[in-house]
């Protein structure tokens, strides 16, 4: 989250860009799915232990 930020105030100020806006939320919903991937397989793994 802290990177799509940085990545939003290094952005020119003038004349923004269709493909930096793209890039930034193609960079924010590749780190969510990174997150969802890693939940869903630590709650999958902690499943596994108590059975």
């Amino acid at each position: 989250m802290l990177l799509a930020l940085w990545l939003i105030q290094e952005t020119p100020d003038g004349g923004s860009d269709s493909t930096t806006t793209i890039r930034v939320v193609a960079g924010v919903l590749a780190l969510v799915l990174v997150v969802v991937i890693l939940m869903r397989r630590k709650r999958k793994a902690s499943k596994e232990d108590w059975s």
